[in-house]
Formats: structure tokens, C-alpha cells, sequence
């Protein structure tokens, strides 16, 4: 390599402190000893050998080193290498950065030297060497070396932006701020100029522009860098001031949204005061409560419940675009629902009253365990689209649910991974409540650049499910369409295994039927009276409760006496035929846990359990000699349906 520099200037950049030219010159020979080195007049041309001549793979090896932290390990392997390589500037330049980011300056200066030695026009060399004088407050010096790194590299984005860093240091905010901006021209996520532009637009008082550039900062910095840290903490106090300084603009945008739902519903939203909910805020749809007007509660003016207040607008806002798509859905449970829940956590039961633990209080917890987390189910999935949706459509709320979703699900992490909760919780609860809340985290970080995804202390099988999940939102996230967010519930409760924890009811179902009953569903939402055709299957209900055992699926029964009413009028040979149209079903298999289940003769979509339910009972009466050979241990669900029928 051939150098042909200015002598004062390269004076400069290797730190000679002498002013003579000929003192220059001398002190520039014994440097340049090894090489050959002339002078003319005000230049000096210098011929370096062996400059680049380090194997890629080894030194991309020392990167991914320094990379990764293991700045001890990256250092024993440079100084090996530097006895092959003494004239590679490159290999100078990376024990400079070695020792600089172990804070020991005085070795990153004499490596940054001799690498500027070596290769004067060295870019990454220059600015490091600039970062260096930086940190010991050479401030003019910093700039020479920054400056020099721009004319050999003008879209040298890292200079431009340390620049802009110590022109804001000394409090220069306009200046500063053209440098940053050039240095994001170039390179638009660069996290230190984005933080710094943040900084100034703080410092000037213009809050709305430091939240939206600290935020990017956020989403491309790594959570354990400088960068991340300082860009955290500035976030809040950014957001604190934005929020207190527009709560007109948030009370506008609320009710605005209010007005918009309440055209669209043809109800009026009423906003009450009260300290009788259990939540921050609360949605009463109308419908639900037999009354004329909805209700948004609220329990006191705490600092993030305007985003609350608005987040259960949305709820209504996403029932109200359901149902003019006539496909709103009731998410509900019944007894039969509960009572499997108790079931399948008897042994957890029969552990805490062991301990001492009083039957009722256990049954209480059991019951709480049940209620939170089928809330969880329903809520995690349509949460994500409603954050989404504010985050999209109310830019003057960013601060606010910024604050506030960060509690929600830090309050979370504390929930899944406190010592003392989860040592009293079952294990799989624990993990299935993490994993909805890792999918919120997931969500987070994406319109916040903060990290909560790591302190929820998952395992590798529990990040992969809430992956799976969140990849699922993001999906359907891309074309939505109104009541799409109830499939994703059906889809996540399926995969976690959590499916007959709830059911869910179409809406405008306006007539209380067995499958509603198997639904769960208790009562009308809408209020009406119960019906004698209600009443009998309520009865039919009782009645196989008192006579079901443990091994007996309730379901199934329900569905047969449903096939019984079917078939009533029926004669042999047509149920025969339906029971061919059955087996030719059967023959592909049929998933009890899969729905829209057809055959042509019966002419709606059936669940699994239904179809597997027909499929019997046809054979039952129309081939009865075949019935064996389905291989369907159904005999004691049939025998007790043709009791239940006669009721």
C-alpha cells in the first residue's frame, strides 16, 4: 500500500507533539522505519507492506468474538495473530477496539495508532481513535479525527453522529441537529443518532418528536447495549410529559370514538364513576345487561386509565363491527366446563388440603384459577388486535398506552414468575398463562422497541407456542375481517390444549337448542324467558348429570338425543341411507375436536362430537347388526340418551 499524505496532518493523527518540520520528519522516519518513506516538500509517500493479508474466516472469528462480549478470549487470539500479522492496521484496529471497550484507554490509544500508522485513510480507524479523545474530554482532537474520517468517507454516518453528540454536549441543538439528521439520511436506524435527535427535540421542548425518534431508538438497539439503557429511561420521562400535557387532546380523542360507537350501535355510551369494579376500567355491553344504553366504568383517574377507557371502546367497537357482519360471538362456560377443570386438578387439590389449606379456600382458588385464565384465553388474542388498532389509529395515545402496557405486562411477569405465586399454582397453568403473556410481550417490543420478552424466564418450548401464536395475529392482522379475532380464540385454545375450558355461541342464535346447552350456555343473553322447550332440556340435563359417571361423555349424550329427535320420524330405510352417508364420512376419520363436519341428508355443519354422535345412533337404528364393526365405545352414551329422550 501506497501513502502519500501531508505531513503536518499526518502529525496529527499519530499524536506527534512537535511543531519543527524537521522534528516532524525525524520522528516520522523512526515510525516508518520498517518501510520505505520519502519526503517531498510538504507530503510524505510511504510504501506498507503486508496490510490485509489476515484469513476472513479468522478474523470474522474475532468479530463474532467482540460481538458477543468475550473480549478476553478475542484478545488472547489477536495477540497471537499479531505476531504473524505486526503491519495488518486492521488487526491494531480491533485490539484498540478490544481495549477500549474494557476501558482501558491508554493500551486502545497506542493500538489505534499504530493501526492510523499503518493505515492512515483507515475509516473505522479514524473514528475510533476520535471515540477515544472523546472519552479522555479531548474534544477538538475527537473532531480532527471525525472530520478526517468524513473527507476520506462523507456518508461515514457514525462520525456524523458523534459530531452531532458533542455539539449537543455543549449545548449546540441546531448544529447538532443537522448532524444527526444527515447521519439518519444515511442510515435511518442508526440507534445513536436516532437517540441523540431524541435528546434535543427533549431539551427543546418539543416532546411529540423526541417520543417518536426515542422510540425508534429503542426498536434497534439491543436490550443489554447503552444505548437501550438510556433510551429506556428517557422514554418514560418523554412519555410522562407528552400524557400530562395532552390530556385535552386524549379526553378528545376518547370521546370522539365514543360518538362514533355510539352512532353505530344506536346506543348511548354512558361514562359513570365507581369504586365497585374489580378492574381499572369496564365495558357493560348492553345487550349482556338487558339494558338500553352501554356503560364504560371507570374506578378513579389513575395516570394510564384513559388508554384503558379507550381499550374497552375498542371491545365494543369490535362487537358492533361483528355483529353488522352478523358474526359476533359469545365466549362462555357452564358447570360441565368447570366441573372437568376441578377434575383434572384434583391431585392439586387433595395436595393443598394435605398442607393444611381448608377445603372451601381450595375450591375458591380452583375456581379463580378457572375464571382467570379462560379470561386470559378470551382476552389475550382480541387484546392484540385492539393495542394494535390504537397504536395505528390514535398517534395522541402512543405515550399513554406506552406507560400503561408496560405495567400490564410487567404486572404479568411478576404474576408467572414470582417465587412465592408459582410455587402454590400448577405447573401448567403457570406455563399457559406465560406463554399469552409472552405473545403480548412479543407485540410490545414490535410497537415499542422494549424488551419484556426475556424476563418472563420462559423455556424454549413455551417461546416456540407463543411464536407460533403471535405469528398466527400477525397472519390475520394482514386482511381482518370483523368477528376473525373469535377464530383465533377457537385456534389458540385448540393448540394450548384449553378448548374445553369454554365454548362459543354464535350470537344471533335466538332459540335455546341442545347445542347450546353443550355450549354452556345458561341464559339468554339478551334476556328472555325461558322457554318450556328450554325448560325440558334443562330437565334432560338434570337428569343425565344424576346418572353419568366419571368415563361418560356428557357431550356425546346430548348430541345422541338430538340424533333420536332427528331420526323420530324417519322410517328404516332412509336412516339406513344416512348412516352410508356416515361411514363414507368415517372412512377419511372424524376429529372430536374438529368442526363443519356434513353429510347431504343432514343438512347443517356438526361438530366432531355431534357427527361422531349421528354416526352411532344411525347405525343403531338403521344397521343394527353392523353396529360392532364401527369400533365406537358409545354404548353406555346411547343407552342413557334413549332414557334421557323419553323425558
Amino acid at each position: 500500500m501506497k501513502v502519500n499524505i501531508k505531513i503536518k496532518e499526518l502529525a496529527k493523527l499519530l499524536n506527534i507533539e512537535a511543531t519543527d518540520i524537521d522534528e516532524i520528519k525525524n520522528q516520522l522516519k523512526i515510525l516508518y522505519k520498517e518501510f520505505s518513506i520519502k519526503f517531498e516538500e510538504e507530503k510524505v509517500n510511504i510504501t506498507i507492506d503486508d496490510i490485509n493479508s489476515i484469513d476472513e474466516n479468522i478474523y470474522n472469528n474475532l468479530v463474532s468474538l467482540c460481538d458477543n462480549g468475550k473480549f478476553d478470549k478475542a484478545l488472547e487470539k489477536s495477540k497471537k495473530l499479531l505476531r504473524t500479522h505486526p503491519n495488518s492496521s486492521e488487526l491494531n484496529r480491533v485490539l484498540s477496539q478490544i481495549y477500549f471497550e474494557k476501558k482501558e484507554m491508554i493500551d486502545a490509544e497506542n493500538y489505534s495508532i499504530e493501526a492510523l500508522k499503518l493505515n492512515p485513510r483507515s475509516v473505522y480507524g479514524l473514528l475510533l481513535m476520535g471515540n477515544i479523545q472523546f472519552q479522555k474530554n479531548e474534544t477538538q482532537s475527537a473532531l480532527i479525527y471525525w472530520n478526517t474520517a468524513l473527507r476520506h468517507n462523507p456518508d461515514d454516518f457514525i462520525s456524523l453522529s458523534n459530531i452531532g453528540g458533542l455539539l449537543a454536549k455543549e449545548s449546540n441543538y441546531e448544529q447538532a441537529k443537522v448532524f444527526f439528521e444527515e447521519a439518519l439520511r444515511i442510515n435511518p436506524k442508526f440507534n445513536n443518532a436516532l437517540h441523540g435527535l431524541s435528546l434535543i427535540y427533549y431539551y427543546t421542548d418539543k416532546h411529540e418528536e423526541a417520543f417518536r425518534n426515542i422510540i425508534e431508538a429503542l426498536k434497534n438497539s439491543k436490550p443489554d447495549s447503552e444505548v437501550y439503557q438510556n433510551a429506556e429511561n428517557i422514554a418514560f420521562a418523554i412519555a410522562k410529559e407528552l400524557v400530562k400535557s395532552n390530556i385535552a387532546k386524549i379526553e378528545n380523542e376518547i370521546t370522539e370514538l365514543k360518538i362514533s360507537l355510539e352512532e353505530k350501535s344506536g346506543k348511548q355510551i354512558i361514562i359513570e364513576l365507581s369504586d365497585n369494579i374489580d378492574t381499572p376500567a369496564k365495558l357493560e355491553v348492553a345487550e349482556y345487561h338487558n339494558r338500553s344504553e352501554h356503560k364504560l366504568i371507570y374506578k378513579k383517574k389513575d395516570f394510564t386509565v384513559p388508554h384503558l377507557m379507550i381499550h374497552e371502546l375498542y371491545h365494543l367497537k369490535l362487537i358492533i363491527d361483528a355483529r353488522n357482519s352478523d358474526k359476533n360471538i359469545l365466549f362462555t362456560s357452564n358447570e360441565n366446563n368447570k366441573n372437568n377443570f376441578f377434575k383434572r386438578y384434583q391431585n392439586y387439590k387433595v395436595g393443598l388440603i394435605k398442607k393444611g389449606i381448608d377445603k372451601n379456600q381450595v375450591d375458591g382458588l380452583i375456581n379463580s384459577l378457572f375464571n382467570g385464565l379462560n379470561s386470559q384465553i378470551f382476552n389475550a388474542p382480541i387484546d392484540l388486535f385492539i393495542e394494535d388498532l390504537i397504536y395505528k389509529n390514535h398517534k395522541t395515545i402512543r405515550p399513554v398506552q406506552f406507560i400503561s402496557l408496560y405495567n400490564l405486562i410487567s404486572e404479568g411477569v411478576k404474576a408467572t414468575t414470582d417465587k412465592n405465586i408459582i410455587s402454590m399454582m400448577p405447573k401448567d397453568i403457570i406455563s399457559k398463562s406465560k406463554i399469552l403473556n409472552l405473545v403480548n410481550a412479543m407485540h410490545f417490543k414490535d410497537i415499542s422497541g422494549i424488551d419484556l420478552v426475556q424476563k418472563f424466564k420462559s423455556n424454549k418450548s413455551e417461546r416456540i407456542q407463543a411464536e407460533k401464536l403471535y405469528d398466527e395475529f400477525l397472519e390475520y392482522r394482514k386482511d381482518k375481517e370483523p368477528g376473525e379475532e373469535y377464530e383465533i380464540i377457537k385456534h389458540w385454545g385448540e393448540d394450548m390444549d384449553v378448548d374445553d375450558m369454554f365454548h362459543l355461541k354464535p350470537e344471533n342464535a335466538n332459540t335455546s337448542t341442545l347445542d347450546e346447552v353443550i355450549d354452556g350456555i345458561n341464559k339468554d343473553p339478551y334476556g328472555l324467558n325461558e322457554s318450556e322447550e328450554n325448560y325440558k332440556i334443562e330437565k334432560r340435563k338434570q337428569f343425565i348429570d344424576s346418572h353419568s359417571g366419571d368415563d361418560l361423555n356428557t357431550a356425546v349424550v346430548m348430541y345422541m338425543i338430538s340424533a333420536l329427535e332427528f331420526f323420530e320420524n324417519k322410517n328404516k330405510e332412509s336412516i339406513k341411507t344416512i348412516a352410508f352417508e356416515f361411514g363414507t364420512l368415517g372412512i377419511a376419520g372424524i376429529n372430536p375436536k374438529k368442526d363443519n363436519y356434513e353429510v347431504p341428508s343432514v343438512k347443517k355443519k356438526m361438530t366432531g362430537y355431534e357427527t361422531l354422535a349421528y354416526y352411532y345412533v344411525s347405525w343403531a337404528i338403521g344397521i343394527p347388526e353392523m353396529l360392532s364393526e364401527l369400533g365406537m365405545p358409545f354404548e353406555n352414551e346411547y343407552e342413557l340418551a334413549k332414557s334421557t329422550f323419553k323425558i
